[in-house]
Parts: structure tokens; sequence; C-alpha cells
């Protein structure tokens, strides 16, 4: 049962309330003895109804519940009586956990003994899980002992009636899923307490100085702030995707829930490291909450390995089962929208080339001018089909996928935006049909010497002459200026602007005239790219887009789109991950090794990584589909992840298959046909291109409020 975001939000709210009047903080965990006080929660809870829900399957409110107990730093084993109900649907059994006359903990049965007991001096029973057998088993707790350690509330060592209570028959493929559930609420426990932590050291880094200003404005704080932001809005888009993917008929969810538990189980501890440093002394202290958060993420994760699954970890699933990521929702309209693109790109499916250079094949383009692709984002008015966010995301995962690179659309949702947003009745007329048709050959004249990812610090200068203006600069990495007819120009007009950003003006200008040189530069990655050089360079006033020194507007209007890119650079981390299965599931034993190898757990963090990347993206397009959905940090956190997932994608492939990754395309047995090779090369351009991911830190940590 799904819940509306209405319904989660206010369930949200009183489980909140509850614990602000019972457990006020997460401190209460290093009292002597909390037994009185988790007692009395888990009565408070039972009558709030929490442990009815699972006669309801509403597995997103025990997440909801776990997640505000975690950031309390609180035990209470709610997943633990969750699941016991669910496993058993017997209605005097439900009723005794509803009412807390019965309060369980789920342990492993030694003996009479259970190790590494949660919250147990406040249970009155143990139930153990034993899916080879498919029963379940109710003994009464005798005795707790605290042990000293790591957690708080400490762990126990319990003693329990050898006789049981009572056996139910459950089966195997259920407790399975119990357990599943159960590793889920722990992460997602562990998630909220990392979550809480980062939220005291952003506003600890707002308010702290050191060296006469706040440390918030020094990068190295601000940007482990933005890493840690990414960390926690992934875990929690990985858990949310996990929990919408319940109940579904493929059973995708375990794999979906695996996939939120490796990552969300290795970020917790990094975001809470992270703003352990950035706390400094004051959150190692006993007196502030980071200690016991601390605590309680560390215990959190520790007890995933109470509960493993029969299948094993994801990267076991994906190897022994044959399947691939789970998809990612973007609706019903959208997917059949896939479908339709899967069909036009069969053809050319094959043929598809792994490097970059521009154009895609002349078929490929005019098959799409012929279907509206490419014009697909723009208004009706203008030729467009006013196409859905998700529709366009799904074209560009699609043509990302199958490595086609549409430049065509690339030219028309950047160039095309802003033409008919700025441009003039004249300049639409000219240049929309060029685009629509595919025949615009442009390259972007951004970036300079002196001016990168900070382009507002640009110098090629524009004079005004009369009906023209005269242009003399340079400009850095124009990719495919030795194929263009055209240069998409950022000038300098004011140069005394305050600020900077308010002094540029935008031409879209023909090539063909004196004044213009070029130099050509092989990347690492394969590609030509080009220095191009403004000698007097002498340009019609008919060719500016938008207002004099109003270029800033103009440049920054087709940033809008930078969703479709995303989806299209995790939709190709997507394809490389689909590859490299391929490639070991021809020998998985002698390629990665049996189950717990270091292969498979770094095929496991790969996996959880591109999920994790993915999951942004829709967040971000979700965003983007909402009306108000404003701007979302979602963006610049998925670009950060994705390059970053790049370069680590490649050397794992150095790990995994050895020489042979290095080898290039052609030869025969090189894993993955040279994508994995190119990959490598390429991937420094996945970091820098389009604004560092170092700039896009500074975007995120401005985007939470940390001072500039």
């Amino acid at each position: 049962m799904l819940l509306s975001a209405e319904e989660i939000a206010a369930f949200a709210d009183s489980v909140e309330g509850v614990l602000a009047r019972q457990w006020e903080s997460p401190t209460v965990a290093g009292e002597e003895d909390t037994s009185a006080r988790l007692i009395s929660l888990w009565e408070s809870a039972a009558a709030q109804g929490w442990f009815d829900l699972a006669a309801e399957d509403a597995l997103q409110a025990l997440i909801v519940v776990a997640q505000q107990l975690g950031g309390a730093a609180c035990p209470l084993p709610a997943a633990d009586v969750y699941v016991s109900a669910w496993l058993w649907d017997d209605a005097d059994w439900r009723k005794q956990l509803g009412a807390a006359e019965i309060r369980p903990i789920i342990g492993s049965v030694n003996g009479n003994r259970v190790q590494f007991a949660e919250a147990a001096s406040a249970a009155t029973h143990v139930v153990s899980l034993d899916s080879a057998r498919g029963i379940m088993e109710v003994r009464e707790i005798l005795s707790a002992t605290a042990v000293e350690g790591m957690a708080r509330p400490k762990w126990s060592d319990v003693v329990v009636n050898e006789t049981p209570v009572f056996i139910a028959e459950v089966s195997s493929e259920r407790i399975e899923q119990g357990k599943a559930m159960i590793r889920l609420a722990l992460v997602a426990s562990a998630v909220a307490a990392a979550g809480n932590s980062h939220r005291l050291a952003m506003e600890h880094a707002g308010i702290r100085s050191a060296f006469g200003k706040l440390i918030g404005s020094f990068q190295a704080v601000s940007h482990r702030i933005a890493d840690c932001a990414i960390d926690v809005a992934a875990s929690r888009g990985l858990i949310e995707e996990s929990v919408q993917a319940y109940g579904r008929e493929d059973d995708a969810w375990v794999l979906a829930s695996e996939l939120a538990v490796g990552f969300g189980s290795k970020a917790a501890i990094r975001v809470q490291f992270g703003a352990a440093h950035t706390l400094a002394a004051i959150g190692y202290y006993e007196e502030h909450a980071a200690p016991w958060l601390f605590r309680r993420i560390h215990a959190d994760v520790t007890r995933l390995q109470l509960f493993p699954l029969a299948v094993g970890s994801a990267a076991d699933i994906l190897l022994e089962s044959g399947c691939s990521l789970p998809s990612m929702g973007l609706g019903e309209h959208a997917e059949e929208f896939r479908k339709e693109v899967r069909e036009f790109l069969a053809p050319y499916r094959d043929s598809a080339a792994l490097d970059r250079e521009w154009p895609a094949g002349p078929e490929i383009t005019a098959e799409a001018v012929k279907r509206g692709y490419i014009t697909m984002g723009w208004p009706v008015e203008f030729g467009g089909r006013d196409a859905p966010v998700e529709e366009q995301v799904v074209l560009g995962e699609e043509l990302a996928y199958n490595r086609v690179n549409l430049n065509a659309k690339n030219q028309s949702d950047m160039i095309g935006t802003t033409m008919y947003t700025h441009g003039s009745k004249e300049q639409q007329d000219r240049f929309l049909p060029m685009l629509a048709e595919g025949k615009l050959k442009a390259f972007l004249g951004y970036s300079e010497p002196d001016a990168g990812s900070d382009l507002a610090s640009l110098t090629t200068r524009a004079v005004r002459d009369g009906d023209d203006w005269i242009i003399n600069g340079a400009k850095m990495w124009g990719t495919r200026a030795h194929h263009a007819e055209y240069v998409w120009l950022a000038t300098r007009t004011d140069p005394d602007a305050k600020p900077k950003h308010a002094g540029i003006t935008m031409f879209l200008t023909k090539l063909d005239r004196p004044g213009f040189t070029l130099q050509k530069h092989q990347a690492l990655g394969g590609q030509t790219s080009c220095s191009t050089f403004y000698d007097n360079y002498r340009v019609s006033d008919a060719d500016r887009v938008g207002e004099v020194n109003g270029g800033w507007k103009v440049l920054t209007t087709h940033l809008g789109k930078e969703r479709v890119v995303l989806a299209s650079d995790a939709a190709l981390m997507l394809r490389l991950f689909d590859d490299m299965l391929a490639e070991i599931v021809k020998n998985v034993d002698g390629i990665v090794g049996t189950r717990g190898s270091a292969h498979r757990a770094r095929l496991g963090e790969l996996a959880s990584r591109i999920q994790a990347a993915r999951v942004l993206v829709l967040v971000s397009v979700r965003a983007a589909s909402t009306p108000g959905g404003g701007t979302r940090l979602e963006a610049p956190m998925a670009k950060v992840m994705t390059a970053l997932l790049a370069e680590d994608f490649g050397e794992a492939c150095l790990e995994i298959f050895g020489p042979m990754a290095v080898l290039g395309g052609g030869i025969d047995g090189v894993p993955g046909e040279g994508a994995f090779e190119y990959n490598l090369r390429f991937s420094i351009m996945t970091a820098v291109g389009g604004g560092t991911i170092d700039i896009q830190r500074n975007l995120i940590a401005r985007g939470l409020g940390l001072p500039k």
C-alpha cells in the first residue's frame, strides 16, 4: 500500500510528535537506563497504531517510523515488530503485537542465548527466523544483560526459554522478504541519523568563525558539506525508490532495496565522519547530539550482518539472476514513449560508434527530424511538440544508452531554446528552421584562457561600430569548431559592469568572414577541440541575440535542459555497467570470484552508485514536472556523482579485467569492445565539462545556504 505525499507527511509529523514527548533528543540514548522510556514509548507507539501497519502491508509507513527513530538515535525496534506481524497472518498474534502485550525483537537463537540484542531490556520475546526450514519461532525472554560497546542504549546478551511459546510455518520466500525489510529499515534509520548530523554541521558552519570568517565560507568545509549533502540526498532517494518498487510483479524491490542498503550503509558513515570533521571538538563531546548519532549509525549498519539474505548481495543478485538494475519510473506515458524511441534506434544500435565525433549519421538525424525528436521540447507555436520533460529525458537516456550522439538535438535544446525565447522575429525565421532540420552546425564560444567555469570573467571584447560589432579575443575548447559554420559567441560589451556578468552580450554568427582562425587540439578522449581567435572580427548587429549587456540571461536560459543531459550521463553509465555484466557472466567465478570476493564487492558498489546517480536525476526531473518545483540541488549533485563514478568505473574495469581492459575496440576478446578503455579516457571530461565538479559543489553549498 502506497500512501499519498500528504498522508506520509502527516504520519511523519505524528511520529515526530510522539518522539518529541518521550525521546526528546539523541542525547537521551546516553542515559544510564532507558528501559522505562523505551517501554513507555513502545506503548505509546502501539496506541498510535504504528504496529498495526503490517496488516496493511504499509512498508512505506514503516520506513517513515525508522527514519524518525534514527534521527532521534532511538533504538525502538519498530521494524522487528512490523516484520513479526507481517510474517504471520494470525489475528491473535497481530492483536497482541499491536497492543504491545508482546514486545518482540528479532534475533538468532544459539541454544538459549541471543547476542547483539537491541532494546532487549524493554522486550518480552525473541522471534527467530529460519528461512531454510520455513519457520518462525517465538521464545520468552528470561534475562537481558547489557554489554559494553558502541551501541547506546547498550546491546544485551539475552537468555530465552528453550521451549518456544509457539512455532509458525512461514514460507522461505516470505521470511527472506521480511529480512530485506529489516535491512532497509536499519539503513533508513542510519541515513536519518547521518542526515541529522549533517544538518547540525551545516548550522555550525554558518555561525562558527575562524580566522575572521565563517567556516562555511572555506571551500574545504563547504565542499565537504556538499559531498555529504549528495550522499544524504542519494540515500534518501534510493530508499524511496525501493519503497516505490515494493509489490511490483517482477519482485524487483529486493534488488532495489539492496542497492539502497549497499549505498546508504556506507554513505551514512561517510556523512557522519564528514559532519564530525565540520563540527570539530564541539561535536566530539557528549553534551552534543553528534556522538549519540555516531553510535546509532554504527550500531544500525553493523546489525545488517545479522540479517543476511539467501540471494546474497546486490552484486550476487545481478550476476546470478541475469537481470540489470531496476528501472526508474518516469510515468506510464514516458515509458510508452520509450518503446517508440527504441523502435527508432533499433536499426542503428549495432552500428553506433564509440567515439563522440559529430555528427551522428545523416540517416539517424533525418529520421529523428521526421519524427519530431529534434524539436520535441519546443513550444508548439515554434514548430515543436511541447513534450513533457519526462519524455525528453527518455529520449536523452535512450540515445546515450545506445551511444548515438544526436548533435542536432543538442543544438536544438540549447540554441533553439534561447532563440525562441530571446531572438528577434527575423532571427527566429532564419535559425529555427535550420535547427529543426538538423542543419545548423555551430560550436560554443564560451571558455577562454582565463575564464572557464567562471564564465562571468570572460574578456573577449565586442565594440560597437555603427551597425556592426568589432570582436577581439580568444576562445578555448571549441568542440567540433573545425566542422562548424556558426559560432554561439559570448562577448564582453561593458568592461566596467558590476557585477561582471552584467556586461555580456551574445551573438550567433557565421564564420565566413576575415579575422577568424582556429587551432586544433586532440583530447585524451579522442575528440578534436579547437582554440579560436577573433582579430578585428566584424559581426552584424543583426546577429546579436537578446539585449546589449543582457547576455547572461540568454546564456542561462538553456540551463533548464541540464536534467536531460544528466539523464544521458547516467544512462551512459548504465550501458557501461550492462556491458560489464555481459562480460562477467561469461565466466563469473573466473572473473569476479565467488560470493564475498573483493571484485563482487566492487561490482556491488558500482551498481549502487549508478542507481544513486539515476535516482538523483529522477528526483530532479520530478521536481521540474511539478508546478512550483523550482530549481533543485539534485541536478548538480547528479553531475558530481556521475563524474566521480565515471572515473572510478574505469579504474574498476582495470582491476576486474586486467590488461585487456586497456585495449581498444576492434581487437578480438576486448571487454566491452573497447568501451571501457574509451570511458576511462573520456571520464576526465565528465568531471570538467560544463562547469567542473568543484564549481558544482560551490553551487550546492550556496543552495544549502552556506556563506559565500
